[in-house]
């Protein structure tokens, strides 16, 4: 049985990636192709994140470490399996979030793409969702939720920066997360869908 195809969408918060991942998800499924989206952090750890962050001080290593088992969890519960059928997954954040959120230098950055590439299956597509730190912020306060953690316009310039220097050896494919949703799924659309021989 042919693999399946691991999709993953990159960038700050505010750049549109879950609405991409619900259209594209749609999409394969109009065209027949089974497929799950994902997310990293789990929203079951990512609840236990947000709550630690207001209750104590946890560390970026902790975190680190948080993020390794829960995402070795969905790798094997759920991304291996899926692939292994021959199914798509859409990864919204992957091992990269970690290299950009929790790794303060090299030496971690080094450190932590070591320990995910051991159980990591390696991206078929990486889309990194590139947008000012200023516009992101006002989508997210269009969204009229509480502020996450890394949701102020200070951390959003810092994440991108960081984005940017961790992809310089990374390959990707850029996304102009400025540009309409229509525009966007298109992009998306022509990089996966039409160039994939099924």
């Amino acid at each position: 049985m042919k693999r399946g195809k691991l999709i993953v969408f990159e960038g700050i918060s505010g750049t549109g990636k879950e609405t991409q991942a619900k259209l594209l998800n749609t999409l394969l499924t109009n065209r027949g192709i089974k497929s799950h989206i994902v997310y990293h952090p789990s929203p079951e750890l990512k609840a236990i994140l947000s709550q630690w962050r207001k209750t104590r001080n946890i560390d970026h290593v902790s975190e680190a470490y948080f993020l390794l088992a829960d995402r070795y969890n969905r790798v094997q519960e759920v991304i291996k399996p899926a692939l292994e059928k021959g199914e798509w997954v859409i990864s919204l954040r992957n091992w990269i979030s970690v290299l950009v959120y929790q790794a303060k230098t090299p030496s971690d950055r080094d450190y932590l793409t070591k320990e995910f590439a051991w159980f990591e299956p390696k991206a078929d597509y990486l889309f990194y969702f590139d947008l000012d730190a200023d516009l992101a912020l006002e989508r997210i306060k269009k969204r009229g939720e509480a502020f996450g953690f890394f949701e102020s316009r200070e951390k959003l310039r810092d994440k991108r920066n960081a984005y940017q220097q961790v992809l310089r050896t990374i390959p990707y494919i850029m996304i102009d997360a400025s540009a309409s949703i229509e525009s966007i799924h298109l992009t998306i659309t022509k990089q996966i869908v039409y160039r994939d021989k099924r």
